[in-house]
């Protein structure tokens, strides 16, 4: 029988090899298959300005009860879920218990933890996952009613089984997003002096560039970058990597 770090070797390598997101669930089904996870869900947060930023939240998941997976898609409770909510905030895993300690919890996220405990899905662990561009994650791990929680190993295999699909997930979805926009050096330092909020006369003292040349630079930013504003290119090059 495979150890657990061999199971976790051969999920990294499956991730490597994923060429499509089937093939990146079937890997991760496998490998939970191998691990005290009865039941597991996963979302992507992309950041805002990206091409693939809509509001939605894309969510993956397997293992719970057809009734609670209706009910938590169809009412999107993912924005009432507490520990869903403020995943891209948190350094590591909590387990599921535990947010019924956090002391800002607003009344829907009080409702929402009600609802969850009524449910009875049992223990699980949230673990917050981080990729490229501020890509955010955040992964959801269900140990089911009844059943012991991981040891702190088994939790750190759990945590680095998530990053590891979420960059292998980020990968994938980014083959499949329009080509990146490439912007010459100078149009990087415009833009990376929009960030930072500065005026057209600003950029022009920051830079020894004349005015209009500045206002020259930054049409040509916003038409490569497909906005129409300082705001949503300042955002759109955060969120392709463009700037710090």
């Amino acid at each position: 029988m495979a150890t657990s770090m061999e199971s976790l070797r051969t999920f990294f390598r499956d991730c490597r090899k994923a060429d499509s997101l089937a093939d990146l669930r079937l890997a991760a089904v496998t490998y939970y298959k191998t691990t005290s996870v009865k039941m597991a869900s996963y979302m992507h947060f992309p950041p805002v300005g990206a091409r693939d930023f809509n509001g939605q939240i894309r969510i993956a998941e397997f293992g719970y009860p057809e009734e609670w997976r209706r009910t938590y898609l169809r009412k999107r409770l993912y924005q009432n879920d507490p520990l869903a909510r403020r995943a891209p905030g948190f350094i590591r895993p909590y387990f599921w218990s535990e947010v019924q300690h956090f002391s800002d919890l607003t009344d829907e996220e009080r409702s929402y933890i009600i609802m969850v405990s009524q449910e009875q899905l049992g223990e699980g662990l949230s673990v917050p996952v981080f990729g490229p561009a501020q890509r955010n994650g955040y992964c959801a791990l269900g140990f089911g009613r009844g059943n012991p929680i991981p040891s702190d190993d088994e939790v750190l295999e759990l945590q680095a089984a998530c990053q590891m699909g979420h960059l292998a997930y980020c990968e994938l979805l980014l083959k499949d997003l329009p080509r990146g926009t490439n912007l010459s050096s100078r149009e990087r330092e415009i833009l990376y002096w929009i960030v930072r909020g500065q005026t057209n006369a600003q950029i022009a003292e920051s830079t020894r560039l004349s005015r209009n040349t500045v206002e020259t630079y930054i049409r040509r930013c916003f038409q490569k970058l497909d906005v129409n504003d300082r705001v949503s290119a300042a955002l759109r090059g955060m969120a392709l990597g463009m700037v710090d």
